[in-house]
């Protein structure tokens, strides 16, 4: 009977141990709209590229990514379009450690995104070896939100264009490296067959 009792707190506390442990969480970080400055390609020319906002996030220590989803609009509250623009996740490491990854594209005049009545949403869903290459910015915390300018299908001067962007969203999953599961695992195991030796 004490065996019994004993083996079943045993299996009761490896159970604890093991359910203790997540099997999936997710952190969400948020930017607010943005409204750029404008620019009519005649006299004025916008930066080859320009920063919206950077999420900023933390990771716990012993866990790995297992995805990232962002999400926004193109135009937001100030208006329901946005010039021809495409716009990127990144790192702004050093120029050996700088990376970023396309997420959404408004490069066709007759597209909802540049000429619809509302905002237009827009999703991507990050591959592994686009999350991979994020690696050095999802270690640090901090993943810059950017876009660039097309060039427009017309520049008149005195007529500046403007990108518009909706709140983002970004949702990064996570999970506890396999070691640390099968850490927990092979010490509860290893406790069980102690005390079934000890008994011999």
């Amino acid at each position: 009977m004490t065996k019994l009792v004993l083996r079943s707190a045993l299996l009761g506390i490896g159970a604890a141990i093991i359910l203790a442990v997540p099997v999936r969480a997710d952190i969400i970080s948020n930017l607010g709209a943005y409204d750029s400055p404008g620019y009519d390609f005649v006299t004025s020319s916008p930066p080859a590229e320009t920063t919206i906002g950077t999420f900023t996030f933390t990771i716990p220590v012993g866990d790995y990514v297992t995805g990232i989803t962002i999400s926004g609009t193109f135009g937001n509250g100030d208006s329901p379009t946005t010039a021809l623009s495409d716009y990127y996740l990144g790192f702004a490491g050093t120029d050996a450690t700088e990376t970023e990854v396309p997420v959404a594209f408004c490069d066709d005049p007759n597209a909802n995104c540049a000429s619809a009545g509302s905002p237009t949403a827009w999703s991507a869903t990050l591959t592994p070896s686009q999350i991979a290459a994020l690696g050095p910015g999802l270690a640090a915390g901090s993943l810059d939100f950017t876009y660039t300018w097309d060039t427009p299908t017309f520049a008149i001067p005195g007529v500046d264009l403007f990108v518009y962007a909706g709140p983002a969203t970004l949702d990064i999953a996570y999970a506890p490296e396999p070691s640390t599961v099968l850490f927990c695992l092979g010490g509860f195991a290893g406790v069980v067959l102690f005390r079934r030796f000890r008994k011999v």
